[in-house]
């Protein structure tokens, strides 16, 4: 397989500022699947769910064929209530309750093991989106070695990034990785700067690519050598941004681990999230026109 993507799977009840509601709409990491799924077709989804895993993801996956590979071992998928602010940042609370969301994260770990079918020399790149709590984060050794030819790429938790405690193991992490990524307001609050001038300096510092998500204002990839933005794609249309920073995150991995320009990879990644701010959900097919609209657009930003 190609690219493999790995995190966390929920459904969510979707506030917005404006009193819009939106309920029971499946989210999680499958939206990362969507993002690499716009460019390349050899694309594997790892995971643990409930049993009701398919009753809300299975079209999707089965519309764009993508592989999947769950272990159905909780009782039923995590639900979670999503609330933006004003300012596009949100917070989120499990609707079944602290206990049931702690037994859920211990007994639906994902491992190192989970993706080892799925590898070899030819995979070009894993995405995991993780908490430090969840422990794959401590695996990074173990699954970087299982694509030597691949790149390791890890969006980080945002409450982890909020907290001071856990910042020396953040940055122990992220030397075990090939890519990292955040977002503006994530950054600002991890290194305690103000500018994008300074988010930049603090991540040379660390000395790894960071994909670097700015909201409605674009993303870029920075670099020891170069901080490459572009602008968003899809904005004035946008629907719901839910899973935009999961599609973008996992769609640059393509550009990185293949080595394409830095402009075309980060142009890749916003118009995958461009796609999947057009409705509710991610964009529920990738096809031939799809496909033809995407690179319409990439080439016309070149």
């Amino acid at each position: 397989m190609e690219y493999i993507v790995a995190g966390y799977n929920m459904i969510t009840d979707i506030y917005y500022p404006d009193g819009r509601v939106i309920k029971a709409s499946p989210g999680g990491s499958f939206y990362s699947a969507a993002g690499i799924k716009m460019w390349r077709d050899s694309v594997a989804y790892v995971g643990t769910a409930g049993s009701d895993f398919n009753d809300y993801y299975g079209k999707f996956f089965s519309d764009n064929e993508i592989s999947t590979h769950i272990a159905e071992v909780l009782p039923k998928t995590l639900s979670y209530d999503l609330i933006y602010a004003e300012d596009g940042s949100w917070t989120e609370r499990c609707s079944y309750g602290e206990e049931f969301e702690a037994m859920a994260k211990d007994i639906g770990r994902i491992t190192p093991e989970m993706f080892a079918p799925l590898c070899d020399e030819n995979t070009k790149g894993i995405y995991i989106e993780a908490s430090l709590s969840a422990k794959i984060a401590d695996n990074f050794p173990e699954v970087k070695a299982l694509i030597p030819n691949g790149k390791l790429m890890w969006e980080i938790n945002t409450e982890d990034l909020f907290d001071p405690t856990k910042k020396e193991a953040i940055l122990e992490r992220i030397g075990q990785v090939d890519i990292y990524s955040v977002n503006l307001h994530e950054a600002r609050g991890f290194w305690g700067v103000e500018t994008l001038e300074k988010v930049i300096d603090e991540i040379r510092k660390i000395g790894k690519p960071c994909f670097l998500r700015l909201g409605e204002e674009g993303a870029g990839m920075v670099t020891n050598e170069y901080a490459v933005f572009a602008p968003p794609v899809n904005v004035e249309k946008s629907v719901d941004p839910t899973g935009c920073g999961n599609c973008s995150t996992a769609a640059s991995l393509i550009g990185y681990a293949e080595g394409i320009d830095p402009f075309e990879t980060v142009m890749m990644a916003n118009i995958s999230a461009g796609f999947n701010a057009l409705q509710v959900g991610p964009w529920p097919k990738v096809d031939t026109k799809t496909r033809e609209t995407a690179n319409k657009i990439l080439n016309d930003a070149k």
